[in-house]
């Protein structure tokens, strides 16, 4: 593990990098498999194109995929600083079809200090598709070592 993140440092409005994740069959095809959710309008591209779920003839990704975006956007760069997500609030707003670009943004909403190890951080996350739509909103909750 690196250095731990110093409470005393962050600001709200700190932002994150960026993240963006291209959805293709294959990336719904292993998240399928690794939530166990076999449903035919993530996995079959024959039944999706004649259901049309959600107005489109394309395969969706699950929401989770949504979800673990933006926890991701903090795990990618504060794993290994000793933070640990303690909680997330998410809303999922539109589909994610195949094809789809997602970039996920966040910056720091709130700053809880507590005693050393369990001070909060409230990080807000945004997810947008290439059209500039959002896709999902939430917060994420983070409990630094530091």
């Amino acid at each position: 593990m690196t250095e731990s993140i110093s409470f005393s440092e962050l600001s709200i409005g700190d932002e994150f990098p960026s993240i963006t994740v291209e959805v293709t069959q294959d990336v719904i095809d292993v998240a399928a498999l690794a939530h166990l959710d076999f449903n035919p309008v993530h996995t079959d591209i024959d039944w999706a194109e004649r259901a049309q779920v959600f107005g489109t003839p394309k395969t969706v990704a699950h929401g989770m995929f949504t979800m673990s975006g933006m926890t991701s956007l903090v795990t990618r760069h504060w794993r290994d600083r000793g933070a640990v997500i303690v909680g997330i609030e998410a809303k999922l707003t539109r589909p994610v079809p195949v094809g789809t670009s997602v970039t996920t943004t966040g910056r720091i909403k709130e700053l809880h200090p507590r005693t050393p190890g369990e001070h909060v951080v409230v990080v807000g996350v945004e997810a947008i598709d290439q059209d500039g739509h959002t896709v999902g909103v939430g917060d994420v909750r983070v409990r630094l070592a530091g």
